[in-house]
């Protein structure tokens, strides 16, 4: 059972990932699924998703896309 769970999570994981690089899902998205207890596989996917995102280059990029957006909205 234990070994499904950690497969299930790894796939959870990498689903995570290539929506985020993809930009179907962004940092907030990731943060609320994080906190969604009840849905116990996405919300530890998603920590370590988040986790690994917040240094990466993809992170930066989306963020500063993010800022340049609500700029030009102004």
């Amino acid at each position: 059972m234990a070994k499904k769970a950690k497969h299930s999570d790894a796939v959870m994981t990498g689903i995570l990932v290539t929506k985020f690089k993809m930009g179907q899902i962004d940092i907030k998205d990731l943060e609320q699924m994080a906190t969604d207890a009840s849905r116990a596989e996405r919300c530890s996917a998603a920590k370590k998703v988040l986790e690994a995102v917040r240094d990466s280059p993809d992170f930066l990029r989306q963020e500063a896309a993010l800022l340049a957006n609500r700029n030009d909205n102004r």
